[in-house]
């Protein structure tokens, strides 16, 4: 066997070692770092409207929509940060600067950042009288901005086209070796990428790029095919001695032109006149490529297609739109964690320095099903377990009213009062059958009632022959366990209840024979 040597494990170290600046694989000319988006670069020359122009698609419209729209139609939460009054009170007083804000166009408009990779939204602070409150959140241009090495957030103005500083970094805190001139001021956040190292992010939009691009390509040689099939190209065929003769082709071609829009020609009997029309063989077609293009978009978007595209059914397109959902929750759960960490702690820094931090969240999850609901409280009350009244106004609403439960001294009479014209003329054989259907309810009522109350009878014997079966390693030792329970004398308790039961039940049996 292999000797193991006991060793010391090294204390860690707390600085950040694998910095932008020592990065070997990408070099800086200058204090700004340039994103690694290809696409961006090689085919946009940086510039972010690239992607812009793809909003124009109406595929990468309607999808994109449709995931925007999903998210800001959740409603909105603030909750304490922890359990003291102060925590509470600061998650109030958040909740109250939220809804006075247009959160959701916000919420629709930093939602950008996915698409694009990253989104900048300007903190417009301003004092209500009683704190430091949000009074707006301006979302800019993101190609406006620039990111350090340290990740500080620059603005390119007109005086200053290579960045001004504005912030250390995306969470406010002043980076090493920087300075942080105007404060808690700028909500960014990045998404997509594979590494923390590039601020920019990687959006959806770079996905996107040549699928649609594709598209358009394919609808534009399309159109082509279309105007060739419904207008042919016309050839005109002219002798050999008359092709030199420039004023004999522009003839021809000027009667070529007239063909797409004259009824009648002329032309002399040495020129030929043909026309070429499109031919097309093999099963790939435009319309088979654009819908094509169209899925990967919506699977780029949306991560499914049955939520945008027909040819489903409703149980695929169900779930589908599960997959939705979820990609929903994780922009979502993106937003509101780069707001809790940046925006959200700045206002609790300057109006509760002592309160945890308040969590803005949305509720991502579907309500649930009343039906399957009121199916799960059917299946336990059979068990024997009744809901609280709390639980019932929490869960179904106002207007319900508990049944009062049938009063001992009930037992045994009839359920129903006959109407008094009818009394005299039922016989004595009817009447016994009424009587014998009433005794019959009776029993059931007192035997449900006497059936509910099974804790008191059996429940303390339920409890320990549940204990004694974990207790027992093995069936042999259970069965002796169970043997010394069945010896013993049942509880006082459970022998007055039986005994009460049966004597009410005598007392039944003996008022029916009175009556």
């Amino acid at each position: 066997m292999a000797d193991v040597t006991k060793t010391k494990l090294a204390r860690p170290v707390l600085l950040e070692l694998a910095t932008n600046e020592n990065d070997i694989t990408q070099g800086y000319i200058d204090k700004l770092m340039q994103p690694e988006d290809a696409i961006l670069l090689e085919r946009g020359g940086g510039d972010i409207r690239i992607y812009r122009e793809l909003l124009r698609d109406d595929q990468v419209i309607s999808t994109w929509q449709q995931r925007r729209l999903a998210l800001i139609s959740k409603e909105t939460f603030v909750e304490p940060g922890g359990k003291s009054a102060i925590d509470k009170q600061a998650a109030e007083a958040l909740q109250e600067n939220v809804d006075a804000l247009e959160w959701d166009d916000i919420t629709e408009k930093m939602m950008y950042g996915i698409f694009y990779g990253h989104m900048v939204g300007e903190i417009m602070w301003a004092y209500d009288g009683r704190q430091i409150a949000i009074d707006d959140i301006k979302v800019r241009r993101p190609g406006r901005f620039r990111f350090g090495t340290k990740g500080e957030l620059y603005l390119l103005t007109k005086e200053n086209i290579r960045g001004e500083l504005m912030q250390s970094d995306t969470t406010g805190a002043v980076a090493r070796g920087t300075r942080n001139p105007h404060g808690p001021k700028f909500w960014a956040y990045r998404a997509g990428g594979d590494n923390h190292d590039n601020f920019y992010g990687l959006g959806i939009g770079h996905q996107l790029y040549w699928p649609v691009f594709f598209k358009r390509n394919d609808i534009k040689f399309w159109l082509t095919f279309l105007e060739k099939f419904a207008s042919p190209t016309a050839l005109g065929k002219l002798p050999g001695a008359l092709i030199d003769d420039s004023q004999k082709r522009n003839q021809v071609l000027a009667a070529l032109r007239s063909i797409q829009s004259d009824s009648a020609i002329v032309i002399p009997d040495s020129v030929e006149i043909e026309l070429i029309e499109a031919a097309r063989s093999g099963t790939a077609d435009y319309a088979g490529l654009h819908a094509r293009m169209n899925a990967a978009i919506s699977k780029i978007v949306l991560s499914q297609t049955m939520t945008t595209d027909d040819g489903s059914s409703r149980s695929q397109a169900e779930v589908h739109k599960d997959v939705r959902d979820e990609v929903v929750e994780a922009d979502s759960d993106l937003l509101c964690g780069t707001f809790n960490r940046s925006v959200a702690r700045w206002w609790r820094d300057l109006n509760y320095p002592g309160a945890a931090v308040p969590r803005v969240w949305r509720k991502t999850e579907p309500d649930e099903d009343i039906n399957e609901r009121a199916d799960r409280d059917t299946k336990i009350h059979a068990l024997g377990y009744d809901p609280t009244e709390d639980y019932i106004k929490e869960t179904y609403g106002e207007g319900w009213v508990k049944r009062a439960a049938p009063e001992p001294g009930t037992f045994g009479l009839p359920t129903e009062n006959l109407p008094a014209e009818f009394a005299e003329a039922i016989s004595e054989i009817a009447r016994a059958k009424i009587n014998h259907r009433s005794n019959q309810a009776s029993i059931v009522d007192a035997a449900a009632r006497l059936a509910s109350q099974y804790e008191d009878v059996i429940g303390p014997r339920l409890q320990e022959l549940i204990a004694y079966a974990e207790e027992s390693g093995d069936l042999l030792t259970f069965r002796d366990k169970l043997n010394d329970l069945v010896a013993e004398l049942p509880r006082k308790e459970a022998v007055e209840k039986l005994q009460r039961a049966s004597i009410v039940s005598r007392l039944m049996g003996a008022l029916s024979q009175q009556r």
